[in-house]
């Protein structure tokens, strides 16, 4: 058996490993979801800010239920999500930023937040250290509620928003060969009453366990398997697969995720020779419990990345013309 042959059979082993230890359960949704969880590092992780020594802005548009149709028309349609980042090393260091807008019917959030990470060799690998901070605001608008008695007093009226500091740590291992990391969000757990003086509604403590394995298969293939594991401490969500790359330009891939049963079908392109210009896409397919909602999902996104700054002094160029 080749030294190779063992260490291929490692890195399956942590990502099969990561499955197994997680037992199933239904995760009771709060922050926004993405198919394309494999391109959107930063949002997981504060960790990945500055990661393939690239500097990354990135645009990216979710529709939840597509083609929703609500028993209330103005009670605000399907859920819809907008994100935009950016992500830059600096040296051992590296710096990024996100703002998100999530809206579910009459429930807006938006979600902005400024990480760091620092990054120190480990093992032939490179450990990143990152946190987050950032101010998460949520709104209800009660024009787009249905109250049994409308007449009610104590019904709030108009719409009603708070603002709260939110935090998250992460740490991320990357190598050649693999990734894998774990995040907390939401460290404060801050809480929303939006009008109401008894309830209170919290973001809850999140985590996140993110890994991939890269796998050459050929000179123009590469297949990455992937998977995503998030959890409110209480309840737990799956989500894995595995992509595949032709000719550092063309990448397709399929993942499954648990809650609600979705089989997502995803692929993109580098419009670009130097493939610095992103195009990636997912569809997603509602298969189970889905009686009550549109059966498909699709989420687009658009990045474009420029090579690592380089700093210290410039090299000095010597010609005949001038010697010194």
């Amino acid at each position: 058996m080749t030294l190779t042959f063992i260490y291929r059979n490692i890195q399956w082993g942590c990502l099969v490993g990561i499955i197994l230890f997680i037992s199933p359960g239904a995760f009771a949704q709060k922050d926004a979801q993405f198919s394309l969880f494999s391109l959107n590092q930063l949002y997981l992780n504060p960790a990945a800010a500055g990661a393939d020594g690239l500097t990354k802005f990135s645009l990216t548009h979710r529709s939840q239920y597509a083609g929703y149709q609500a028993t209330n028309e103005d009670d605000g349609g399907a859920l819809s999500t907008q994100m935009f980042s950016f992500s830059m090393p600096i040296k051992n260091f590296g710096i990024g930023f996100y703002a998100l807008n999530d809206k579910s019917g009459p429930r807006n959030d938006q979600d902005f937040k400024l990480s760091a990470s620092y990054h120190f060799p480990l093992a032939g690998g490179n450990l990143h250290i990152g946190a987050s901070a950032g101010l998460f605001r949520q709104s209800l608008d009660y024009g787009k509620l249905r109250a049994r008695d409308p007449d009610d007093p104590l019904i709030q009226t108009g719409t009603i928003s708070e603002i709260n500091p939110d935090f998250a740590v992460g740490a991320r291992y990357v190598s050649d060969a693999f990734y894998v990391g774990a995040s907390l969000n939401h460290l404060l757990e801050p809480k929303y009453q939006l009008g109401s003086e008894n309830a209170t509604n919290p973001l809850p403590k999140t985590v996140y366990l993110n890994a991939g394995v890269n796998i050459e298969v050929g000179y123009l293939l590469d297949v990455q398997p992937i998977v995503l594991v998030k959890s409110d401490i209480t309840t737990v969500s799956l989500e894995g697969g595995a992509t595949v790359t032709f000719n550092k330009r063309y990448w397709a891939g399929a993942t499954y995720r648990q809650q609600d049963t979705y089989f997502i079908v995803m692929g993109g392109i580098y419009l670009l020779p130097d493939q610095s210009l992103r195009l990636s896409g997912a569809y997603d397919m509602v298969i189970g419990g889905n009686k009550v909602k549109s059966p498909s999902s699709f989420e687009v996104m658009l990045s474009y990345a420029l090579p690592s700054p380089q700093f210290g002094k410039k090299t000095i160029i010597r010609t005949p013309r001038f010697r010194f």
